[in-house]
């Protein structure tokens, strides 16, 4: 008997526990159930940055300080996918995507969006600015802010444009000092107004070739020389097909990082403003790092042979002053030399 209570006892006991717990359960749950989800959503808003630039090019360690800190101040919710070496195609191809809604953007210059607002090509045009400070300043300016805004009705946003790849010079086979040296000279454009105007008002004559072809054409005698900046010079071993760097510094190439439009307002108004700060401080980190290697691309270049020639700059710039007519560039620069103080 006394068994059979004791018995009894413990049954009632664990039955109580049971039921104890059962409800501590229950109201956990209900807990649970009643708590805001407050997690943010990793990747929910996907963007895909393709450059013609391999991983190595100072202007690429801009673009993955911006992937970094966009994540870390969006808590993932924006994630930055960088492609490099033209994984996803040709500037014009991104350019094409991001007109039509596609989460994608790409490091470009004035010559290709000069496609879609003509005008914005005179931010690439010679002599317009000296140095990259300059160019800084050229930012700032009603010109730019004005053209820049133009752009949404083609669908696409400007998030930055202080991507500086460094100051464009003449690499040829024969010294060139003064305008009358490029006479006769075949010199390879991109194909832009801009540049083919600037490389036919310097004197030679300009010779349209994709830069993947720039060796070969230079190796073939296609063409007798390239204008190009240090990293892309020393990327492509232009070295190894020329014999002199003609310091012209007739082109201070600036880029920027464009997108779509139509993805950029789908953001939360937070996220829009933290992709323009973080894409412009991507921008100064890259140009900062492009600044400090130029030395050591001048070096690299005169290691393997090349030999530097100092030229007769202001006479260059005299002789290009026509292509900011022959493109109807003239009213633009007159009002972004006036912003500069240069009038």
């Amino acid at each position: 008997m006394k068994k059979m209570i004791g018995l009894l006892l413990i049954l009632a006991m664990t039955l109580s526990v049971i039921s104890g717990c059962t409800q501590k359960i229950e109201t956990e749950n209900k807990a649970e159930v009643n708590q805001p989800d407050t997690k943010v959503k990793k990747g929910e808003y996907v963007l895909s940055v393709g450059t013609v630039l391999t991983d190595k090019d100072p202007l690429y360690a801009g673009l993955q300080l911006f992937q970094k800190n966009v994540s870390e101040r969006t808590n993932g919710a924006v994630e930055i996918k960088l492609f490099p070496s033209a994984q996803l195609g040709s500037d014009e191809d991104l350019l094409e995507q991001a007109k039509v809604g596609t989460g994608v953007g790409v490091v470009t210059d004035p010559g290709r969006l000069s496609s879609y607002i003509t005008d914005f090509g005179i931010l690439g045009a010679p002599y317009l600015v000296d140095n990259y400070e300059d160019a800084l300043r050229l930012l700032d300016t009603s010109v730019f802010k004005g053209l820049s805004d133009e752009f949404s009705k083609d669908g696409l946003k400007i998030l930055s444009f202080n991507y500086f790849q460094g100051t464009r010079h003449l690499f040829t086979n024969k010294p060139i000092t003064k305008p009358e040296d490029l006479k006769g000279q075949r010199i390879r454009s991109s194909g832009s107004d801009i540049v083919t105007a600037t490389i036919k008002n310097m004197g030679a004559n300009p010779s349209v070739l994709p830069w993947s072809e720039a060796y070969s054409g230079l190796q073939q005698k296609v063409v007798d020389g390239v204008e190009v900046h240090y990293s892309a010079a020393v990327g492509s071993s232009i070295f190894e097909v020329t014999k002199y760097l003609s310091k012209t510094a007739h082109f201070q190439l600036l880029t920027g990082l464009v997108i779509s439009n139509d993805w950029f307002n789908k953001l939360p108004a937070e996220y829009q403003t933290i992709l323009m700060e973080e894409a412009y401080n991507g921008g100064k980190y890259a140009s900062e790092q492009v600044i400090e290697k130029e030395k050591e691309f001048e070096n690299t270049l005169v290691d393997n042979g090349i030999e530097i020639v100092d030229c007769d700059v202001e006479a260059l710039k005299a002789a290009v002053e026509p292509a900011f007519d022959e493109l109807g560039y003239r009213e633009l620069k007159d009002k972004i030399d006036i912003e500069l103080g240069k009038k």
